[in-house]
């Protein structure tokens, strides 16, 4: 056990139900395992917001990267040092990794996108129509509008329309990915390099004994899992499990969700030597 386990975690269909979107039933293992002095670092297409009222709901205190990788907070009481080319933000120091979502509308303005392609982001919708989509109640809907780094897209056009999207924009530079629901329009910024950056940061500034675990489901998460020492690899809702070209050990989950996340993290920390 002389490995320090850090857990980045998605959220959504992952730790998080798709439907209820609650986490509830890791509820007791996210507190022995925070209590062991294990870092939980939520790692999501979420915005700050969204993020923020979940770790107050769960009582997660460790740092949280949102937007897909765009920006990592770390609260200034867990005594890392904030680095130089990072800034202070409500009681987090802050590193950016993407680009502020007006730069991501001008180049979709610019290009004439939705002329030419069928979709409308999360922050031209009502809240209300936000809700309808998603499910969630108007305040969560709200706090997802809230977006600084990426701009959320509710996909409307074919499979083929969206590759060529992809292709436009990703060849100027910018970085197109899809989420359990949405696609993702943002900078050239993922979770893995967030979480690698954070990684480094930490063996430097805790111990060099780190070991990471990633948890997700989705295409959006593919670098995070890639990245990691241990990978847990979620069924999302379809129960198709992503393709990974990793050879490091991997988890393949039963389902989705905060049950089968329980099941797989634990098994990942036992075989480390955790007792959970």
């Amino acid at each position: 056990m002389s490995e320090l386990p850090v857990i980045f975690t998605d959220l959504d269909g992952t730790l998080l139900d798709h439907d209820t979107y609650s986490a509830e039933e890791a509820r007791s293992v996210l507190e022995k395992v925070t209590a062991k002095g294990i870092p939980v670092i939520p790692a999501t297409s979420k915005t700050y917001d969204e993020v923020v009222e979940f770790r107050n709901s769960m009582n997660l205190t460790h740092a949280f990267i949102v937007e897909n990788g765009a920006a990592l907070y770390v609260p200034v009481d867990t005594d890392i040092r904030c680095p130089m080319g990072s800034k202070l933000f409500e009681g987090c120091w802050v590193r950016e990794f993407g680009v502020k979502r007006q730069a991501l509308c001008d180049v979709l303005e610019a290009l004439d996108m939705s002329g030419s392609y069928q979709f409308k982001s999360l922050t031209d919708m009502r809240t209300s129509e936000v809700a309808a989509i998603t499910g969630l109640d108007l305040a969560s809907a709200q706090r997802a509008q809230h977006r600084l780094y990426s701009e959320t897209l509710d996909w409307r056009d074919s499979e083929a329309a969206l590759t060529t999207f992809s292709d436009v924009l990703t060849g100027i530079g910018f970085s197109v990915s899809q989420g359990g629901r949405f696609v993702h329009l943002m900078g050239p910024n993922n979770k893995g390099i967030a979480a690698q950056w954070f990684q480094a940061l930490l063996k430097r500034e805790v111990t060099p004994d780190v070991a990471t675990i990633a948890a997700g489901d989705a295409p959006n998460d593919r670098e995070l899992l890639e990245m990691a020492d241990y990978a847990l690899l979620m069924r999302n809702a379809r129960g198709k499990p992503l393709m990974l070209q990793r050879s490091g050990p991997t988890w393949l989950s039963d389902s989705a969700g905060p049950i089968a996340w329980v099941k797989g993290i634990s098994d990942i920390l036992t075989s480390m030597g955790w007792d959970i």
